[in-house]
């Protein structure tokens, strides 16, 4: 074997040699033993007591042994007689002997023995496979998610929603209020308190609606409805419509019948209620009713119950965002509840009229509307696939200007009579930020416009304690895609809801400009006043008055053209900080498509440079970081004011800011307030160029 000078591997070219393989040693015999200075009388001799005294200490522990062993032994052999009997009587059945006999003949036939081994064989891996399922069940216990808390704030730092998950205490049945207990059964299972009997046949309807994929809805056969839902939910953890394997079909059969035969029903109720989901993430009575309407659950009124039981029908529903859809599932249950002789009919009446003006606490016109879900689902990407103990989300919100919309649409409801009217509202900031919203129907679906909508929403993001993202200020928008897009989101709050029983006709919208901001607003639900149309804008006047009162005039008049646009009459917002008002930026085209990366502030796009608006350009790594970055993506660019000086997006990322918050160049003389952000951001934390 060789190896080169300066390697420290072996040289292939030469085949390694086998080392040398050492010698045996030789077996011990009786002449060695001469050799060695041993008789070979002496060497037999010795093996003669060691046999000897082996056979001396096996005797000596078998007897220390034997009272131990006989002890054990004693069950076994009282039980001998009646497991002789129980073989006796099973032989002496007749299908005992038929079976015998079938299996002789099978025995007989060419392939029978074959046959009956394989048979065998397959009932030994069925044993096999019910004894792995009933190792593995799961603790009835169900599951113990980590409690985490996720909190969506206004712009000044206020919290205006809460979402997280949270697990009550285990409470006995007798602390739950019978108002919550019967409302409970009746949206679960108005049959769960009639008897059965788990006979052959309840085994056998038990084992075949496991494994069905749905649970039936109607009177049950053999094992009670709200015991399969509460193993097969809550136990197991089986989402409804979620695909299950062989073994968890096994393990709800064996839990319900487990739970059939040795839990009484009071028992599995208690269990269900404490289990039960109740929305996202809110799991147990205990745990909604005191974070739902703040008391203990054995003060639960009906209403509440109605509202409580509902919820555990559809636990995907938010309960302080679908408000109208839960009230519909609580109408429903009130009349299951009548159905099952627990409440008359005047009670149910007057329980529907309280829970018409039930709300959770927490509820409110933010949260109805859906726009803090839509900014969390948004900020997920941003948190990562491990769920955070506290996450904090920062949005655009103006309180106060929230506060303005929801006084105005109160009044234009009062004005309205109530009966059936509904009031939206949405204005959106110069980079499409929501600043206010009033959901006038359903609220906001998850669309990619509105998706679009919470990510300019989004200004900071805090995972425990640590900062994950921080957009000070957004790029403006144009203003006829701002006004697509608020037309289209307050297309969706302004929907009827779903459970509505008469959806009335709209109004309709009325959209304009206050200053800077865009407002859009809608009435439905209600005849116009004075023909159509004056419902919207006598709300949109409202809010502009109001506007007017507690904002200051802008310092540079937007464009009449922009004003003409909107139709409206407010006074216009101000231009952009880094156009030159001396100069006609429409002059220059819209560029779009992919772009070659010259330098960090520099692009070649559609034949011609592009000098990206407020940053001082860097070559080398950072350049091709940045052409990492885009990858092939399509950007479009807006002019900026000089002949070749644009502001250029990909998607929603502005490239000036990006370029400037991580580092990958310099803000340029005179720069905006939003490129000097990303810059000092870049400064704190010492990214790129200020390393």
């Amino acid at each position: 074997m060789t190896t080169q000078p300066g390697r420290d591997w072996l040289d292939l070219s030469s085949p390694p040699q086998p080392p040398p393989e050492p010698p045996e040693a030789p077996a011990p015999s009786r002449v060695s033993a001469v050799r060695n200075g041993l008789s070979a009388d002496s060497f037999f001799t010795g093996l003669a007591q060691v046999r000897t005294g082996a056979a001396r200490a096996g005797s000596a522990a078998a007897g220390h042994f034997q009272p131990v062993l006989a002890a054990a032994a004693a069950p076994l052999r009282r039980a001998a007689p009646i497991w002789q009997a129980a073989a006796q009587r099973v032989g002496a059945h007749p299908l005992a002997s038929r079976a015998a006999g079938a299996a002789r003949r099978a025995g007989a036939l060419p392939w029978g023995r074959a046959l009956l081994l394989a048979g065998l064989g397959a009932l030994g891996v069925a044993a096999l496979f019910l004894a792995w399922c009933a190792a593995t069940l799961p603790p009835l216990g169900g599951r113990q998610p980590s409690p985490r808390t996720l909190t969506v704030q206004a712009e000044d730092g206020t919290p205006i929603a809460r979402r997280g998950v949270e697990r009550g205490r285990a409470l006995r049945l007798e602390s739950v209020s019978p108002a919550m207990r019967q409302a409970f059964l009746a949206a679960q299972d108005p049959w769960f308190e009639d008897g059965y009997r788990l006979d052959a046949s309840g085994v056998a309807a038990v084992i075949g609606r496991a494994f069905r994929d749905t649970i039936s809805d109607g009177p049950r056969s053999g094992g009670p409805r709200l015991t399969q839902r509460l193993v097969r939910r809550d136990i197991i953890g089986i989402a409804p419509g979620a695909p299950r394997s062989l073994a968890d079909r096994v393990r709800e059969a064996m839990l319900v019948l487990w739970l059939s035969a040795r839990e009484s029903g009071a028992r599995i109720l208690a269990r269900a209620l404490d289990l039960a989901p109740f929305g996202p993430g809110l799991v147990g009575i205990d745990a909604a009713a005191r974070g739902l309407f703040g008391k203990e659950a054995a003060s639960l009124g009906t209403a509440e119950a109605a509202y409580l039981a509902g919820l555990s029908l559809a636990p995907g529903l938010q309960p302080d965002r679908d408000v109208t859809a839960v009230r519909a599932l609580g109408r429903a249950v009130l009349d299951g509840m009548v159905m099952r002789g627990t409440l008359s009919a005047a009670e149910a009446a007057e329980a529907g009229r309280s829970l018409d003006g039930l709300s959770p606490a927490g509820a409110t016109p933010v949260t109805r509307s859906g726009f803090p879900d839509l900014v969390l689902a948004e900020a997920a990407d941003r948190l990562g696939p491990a769920a955070p103990r506290e996450a904090v989300v920062r949005t655009t919100l103006d309180r106060g200007l929230q506060a303005m919309a929801e006084a105005a649409a109160e009044r234009r409801l009062d004005a309205a009579g109530r009966a059936g009217a509904r009031a939206g509202l949405l204005v959106l900031g110069p980079d499409g930020g929501v600043q206010a919203v009033v959901a006038g129907g359903a609220p906001l679906p998850d669309t990619p416009e509105a998706r679009r909508a919470a990510s300019a929403s989004l200004r900071h993001l805090g995972r425990d304690g640590r900062p994950v993202y921080d957009r000070l200020v957004a790029g403006a928008m144009p203003a006829a895609e701002r006004r697509t897009a608020l037309l289209t989101l307050l297309a969706g709050l302004t929907r009827p809801p779903e459970e509505s029983d008469d959806p009335a006709s709209r109004d309709g919208v009325f959209v304009g400009s206050v200053g800077d901001l865009l407002v859009g607003t809608s009435v439905s639900g209600t005849a116009a006043e004075n023909g159509a149309g004056d419902g919207p804008e006598a709300f949109f006047q409202d809010v502009a008055a109001q506007l007017a009162k507690a904002r200051p005039a802008p310092p540079v008049a937007e464009a009449r053209e922009g004003a003409r646009e909107t139709g409206s009459t407010a006074r216009p917002s101000a231009r952009p900080a880094w156009q030159n008002p001396g100069e006609r930026p429409a002059s220059s085209p819209i560029l779009r498509g992919v772009p070659r990366v010259i330098d960090t502030g520099r692009l070649r796009l559609d034949g011609q440079n592009v000098r990206l608006a407020g940053v001082e350009g860097q070559g080398g790594a950072f350049a091709r970081e940045f052409r990492q970055y885009l990858r092939r993506r399509e950007v479009t660019c807006q002019p900026a004011g000089g002949a070749d000086l644009y502001r250029c997006r990909a998607g929603e990322q502005d490239l000036s800011e990006v370029v400037l918050f991580n580092g990958g160049g310099r803000a340029a003389p005179g720069a905006p307030p939003d490129l000097q952000a990303a810059e000092a951001g870049a400064k704190a934390r010492k990214a790129g160029v200020w390393q």
